[in-house]
């Protein structure tokens, strides 16, 4: 029997990063009234092949963003916004992963977890959740948003950019190996079944293929080290006119 577990535990403690978030999303979907929102307030959206460094490079932008213009606070966003969808839903975090790495729920898991109705949610009310934040988050601005299907939620937005991260497969395979301790036979299948989930969920949420979704900027990792493109999408956005 499935058992459906509530998002809080009573000896769960979260990091200050961790709490941070909880406030900053709590503040964007309390009851009160939303405060008015910047229209067209900039951010990033960064798509990558399994194996580049993306979160390091947010990361890094991120820095130099912040050094910049002092009076706006950007943020990297990604399993963040999982945590978010899931204190929305009232569900822990690991009840919505399924929905990112592409493991559907069988007709049986959605017969029993229908029973306890108070933390069931459906694959269409999950997913419309996260689009809701991922919306909310790159409307409100200042925002570089990793993974997430972003740019097929936001692509209609203003003032944004949105960059992929490629590299021969050699290079992801040894770079990945290296951080994640694996073989290279157990990498292999891993970036391909990740890269497969990861183009699926682009269709999901867009109702396109990944081959038909353009970017603004492609760039290379190997060729390029993390911290030359950061500074290239940083300088990119100033050519953009996205920072003031």
């Amino acid at each position: 029997m499935c058992i459906i577990i509530p998002y809080f535990y009573a000896d769960q403690k979260l990091t200050a990063m961790e709490s941070e978030f909880i406030r900053y999303f709590e503040q964007r979907f309390s009851s009160s009234p939303p405060s008015k929102k910047v229209s067209g307030a900039p951010f990033v959206t960064i798509s990558r092949e399994t194996g580049c460094n993306s979160i390091a490079i947010a990361e890094k932008l991120v820095a130099r963003l912040n050094a910049y213009a002092e009076q706006h606070k950007w943020r990297v966003f990604s399993k963040e916004i999982l945590s978010a969808a899931a204190e929305k839903l009232q569900l822990h975090p690991n009840q919505l992963e399924y929905i990112f790495t592409e493991e559907k729920r069988s007709q049986l898991d959605e017969i029993m977890q229908a029973f306890s109705k108070k933390y069931y949610k459906s694959d269409k009310t999950v997913r419309k959740t996260i689009c809701e934040i991922i919306h909310e988050v790159a409307t409100e601005g200042h925002a570089v948003i990793v993974g997430r299907a972003g740019i097929a939620i936001t692509k209609d937005l203003p003032n944004s950019l949105h960059c992929r991260l490629h590299a021969p497969l050699s290079w992801r395979v040894k770079n990945l190996a290296g951080q994640r301790q694996m073989s290279e036979k157990d990498t292999l299948a891993f970036i391909a079944d990740t890269d497969g989930k990861r183009e699926q969920l682009i269709y999901d949420f867009s109702g396109h293929h990944f081959r038909d979704i353009n970017f603004d900027i492609t760039l290379n990792n190997e060729r390029l080290t993390d911290d030359e493109i950061a500074v290239l999408l940083f300088e990119l956005m100033k050519l953009k006119h996205m920072l003031h």
